[in-house]
Order: structure tokens, then C-alpha cells, then sequence
């Protein structure tokens, strides 16, 4: 053997040793990888697996609290309309009554208990309206504006104290009729209620471009931005009926009107500004596809005032 094949032996062994060297190291290093994203993937499965214990109590808890609204809302909705069946009936039994006796005092009697009783069925739509009910009665035929904004005022109590200034001459349709008569009742309930007994609401009509619009005018102190913005939200729609958030004193009037708004394609919005009368003014703005023309005038007794479910 030469010399140089003993050197090249020899070179070749330690060449051997040191890729064995080599391989042990990247043995070892990966073995070490490995080690380590094992305990990588069991801690995220740890994770995955408290997050999805953790989501699946969420949702069952959300669950649970969708399923008791929704039983609140059921029985909210069967209470809201017996009350309105007995405040039918009590109105029907006032209705025989006016037509049976003549004496003055007697009838104002018997027209205040009726105003008492269209103000319990209101408050009993608007139950139903925010249990997700619709403004059940479908007027046969369509219903003048001026006629939807008198029924409206006939639904409350200081009734006397609204002003009603009609410049157009339209008529919503019968589908639509009872959610209005509904919305501006509420509405014009919130302006009485809010300003002086001593002061008038001035209820206005007339056409834009694109329908109609309602303004409804109060002379009561205003309202602060805070309380604006508010009022806007619940008008904005889209509110239910949650007994948790109620409150103490509850103000379903225009939540009622925000969700008839949204049902019923209509837009109710309220000024920042002052009213020219130093209250608040609201206007209800009806698209065309909401209002048509007026029939003959063939109007039974008591036009738009009743309610229904």
C-alpha cells in the first residue's frame, strides 16, 4: 500500500466520523424540534380545547337566554291582546251606550271612559308590536292621510290640545293605515306628555318630492342632545321587547314606532333643533310606495280611530 492510499484511508475515516458527528448533532437537534412542537401542539390542544369549552358554555347560555326572551315575548304578546279584547269590548259596550242616552253630562262621562279604553288597547299594541307582532288590522280600503292623523289623535287623552293643518290631499294605503295611526299616536302621545297642559301640538301635512311627510310640532322645553340621541336610536328600529332592560319606568312608545317604522317602510326622525314653537319636532316621512289616491268620501262613523291586532 502507498503511501498516498494510506492517506487517503485515513482521510476518508475521519471524514466518516465527522458527517457521523454531523448526523448525531442534526439527530439530536431535531429530536429536540421534535420535543419541542410536540409540546407546542399539546399545549395549543389544551387551548383549542378550553376555547371551545369555553364558546360552547357561551352559546349555551346565549341560547338560553334567546329561548327565555322569546318565552317573555310569548307571554308579553298573550297578555297584550287579551287586554286589547277587553278594551274592544269595553269600547263596543261605551259605543251602545252614547247612542242610547242624551243627557250632556252623561255622554262626556261616557267619552272619557272611551278614551280611557282606546288608551289601554294602544298600550297593548304597542306590547305586541314589540314582541314582534304587526299591526294585525288591514284596512280594506286605502285611508286618507288627514283621516290616519285624526284616528291617531283620537287614541289619546288630551286630544283636544292637537292641531291638525292639512296641505295635500292623499290617502295611504289600507296595508300601511293602522301601523301609521299607530306611530303617530305614540308620537303625539310623547308630545303632549312632554310639554305644558297649556300648550298645542301642531300636527302639519304636506307633500315632498318623493311622498309626503308629517311634522309634528310640540311647545315643551326641548330635549338635551344626550336624550335626542337616544330617542333617535329607539326610533332607528330594530328594538324588542327584553324585560331585562326595561327599567323602572319603561318607554316602549317609540321603540313601538322605530319597529313599525322599519316594518312598514317609513322613516320617523327628530330634530336637534328647537320647533318654531320652542318644543320638539318630529317628522314622519311616507314614501310614495306607501300612499295613493283617496276614495270617495264614504266614511263610516268613527273614520281611523279603532285598533286592532
Amino acid at each position: 500500500m502507498t503511501q498516498w492510499s494510506v492517506t487517503a484511508t485515513g482521510v476518508l475515516a475521519v471524514l466518516a466520523l465527522v458527517a457521523a458527528a454531523r448526523y448525531h448533532a442534526v439527530s439530536v437537534t431535531q429530536r429536540g424540534r421534535a420535543d419541542r412542537l410536540q409540546h407546542e401542539l399539546a399545549r395549543l390542544q389544551e387551548q383549542l380545547t378550553a376555547e371551545l369549552s369555553r364558546r360552547g358554555a357561551e352559546l349555551a347560555a346565549v341560547q338560553q337566554e334567546q329561548e327565555l326572551t322569546a318565552s317573555t315575548q310569548r307571554a308579553f304578546l298573550s297578555v297584550a291582546r287579551r287586554i286589547l279584547v277587553m278594551a274592544h269590548d269595553q269600547q263596543a259596550l261605551l259605543d251602545e251606550m252614547e247612542r242610547t242616552h242624551d243627557d250632556p253630562a252623561l255622554l262626556e262621562g261616557l267619552l272619557k271612559a272611551d278614551h280611557a279604553a282606546a288608551q289601554q288597547a294602544r298600550l297593548a299594541q304597542t306590547l305586541a308590536v314589540l314582541c314582534g307582532a304587526r299591526a294585525g288590522r288591514h284596512w280594506p280600503e286605502p285611508v286618507p292621510l288627514e283621516d290616519v292623523v285624526r284616528g291617531a289623535q283620537s287614541r289619546i287623552l288630551p286630544f283636544q290640545r292637537v292641531v291638525v293643518r292639512s296641505r295635500i290631499e292623499t290617502a295611504v294605503v289600507g296595508a300601511a293605515a293602522e301601523a301609521l295611526i299607530h306611530a303617530i299616536a305614540e308620537l303625539l302621545d310623547n308630545a303632549t306628555r312632554y310639554s305644558p297642559p297649556s300648550t298645542q301640538v301642531f300636527v302639519t301635512l304636506m307633500p315632498v318630492h318623493n311622498g309626503a311627510v308629517i311634522e309634528i310640532d310640540d311647545g315643551g322645553v326641548g330635549m338635551p342632545e344626550q336624550a335626542v340621541a337616544k330617542a333617535s336610536a329607539a326610533l332607528a328600529g330594530g328594538s324588542t321587547l327584553e324585560v331585562s332592560r326595561l327599567g323602572e319606568v319603561p318607554q316602549l312608545g317609540l321603540a313601538a314606532v322605530g319597529r313599525l317604522a322599519e316594518q312598514y317602510g317609513f322613516r320617523v326622525t327628530l330634530s336637534s333643533a328647537p320647533s318654531p314653537y320652542g318644543g320638539v319636532r318630529v317628522v314622519v316621512l311616507l314614501p310614495n310606495a306607501l300612499l295613493t289616491e283617496p276614495l270617495p268620501p264614504t266614511v263610516p262613523g268613527r273614520g281611523a280611530g279603532g285598533g286592532g291586532l
